[in-house]
């Protein structure tokens, strides 16, 4: 069996990873929405990496709910169950994550079926300020552990997005070290998304790897 130079096998070249990217900023010019287009960017092959977009989810709402979900929520929940893992891109207001972002999770948790939040792979990511969005990140942590997400807990990716300037004016990520950081973590989750979600290709993933690391 031939691999990439990522480790990746032809069979798991044929059948992507799906990740799906939420942001929780709405902001034309997110930082976290950028940190998402640059893991797009830095993707390897045999990943595919997609934006969900939640600015038009309405506020949850039980007695909206029992009418039938809008259509940007069933989009959303049609999103997470089609993706193979998820990766959270959060901001922090106030020590917290953003209501846009608890509120896409409220509406998705509702979701029981097949290939929902629960038992999913996920990591958070995120950029702010100085604490690079440390805080928000733990509150989702503990969101995501009601919903039975399961969270990649290392490594993490915090990014202080303003020392120094990480991003250009239209949120796009321009230093190095922290795209050459952002990559690693990518690989960490397709590791991780592998383990859980195909636990047959794993172990052939991980002799892959290990047979790559030993001939470097």
């Amino acid at each position: 069996m031939t691999t990439n130079p990522q480790g990746l096998t032809a069979d798991q070249e044929r059948t992507p990873i799906r990740i799906l990217g939420i942001s929780g900023s709405l902001r034309k010019g997110s930082f976290n929405t950028g940190l998402l287009r640059a893991a797009q960017d830095a993707a390897p092959a045999g990943v595919e990496i997609v934006i969900q977009e939640i600015r038009d989810l309405p506020f949850y709402d039980r007695d909206v709910e029992a009418e039938g979900d809008p259509a940007p929520v069933v989009a959303l929940k049609s999103a997470i169950r089609n993706a193979d893992s998820i990766m959270f891109a959060t901001p922090e207001y106030n020590w917290g994550t953003s209501g846009a972002l608890k509120n896409a999770i409220d509406w998705a948790s509702r979701d029981r079926s097949e290939g929902s939040l629960m038992g999913k792979p996920a990591t958070i990511i995120g950029a702010g300020g100085r604490a690079g969005t440390a805080r928000a990140q733990m509150q989702l942590h503990e969101t995501l552990g009601e919903t039975g997400t399961l969270v990649m807990v290392k490594p993490g990716l915090q990014v202080q997005a303003f020392s120094p300037q990480q991003f250009d004016d239209n949120g796009d990520l321009t230093d190095e070290k922290t795209k050459e950081l952002l990559a690693r973590h990518l690989e960490a989750l397709v590791r991780w998304t592998i383990q859980i979600a195909r636990p047959i290709e794993f172990v052939r993933y991980s002799c892959e790897m290990d047979a790559a690391a030993a001939a470097d």
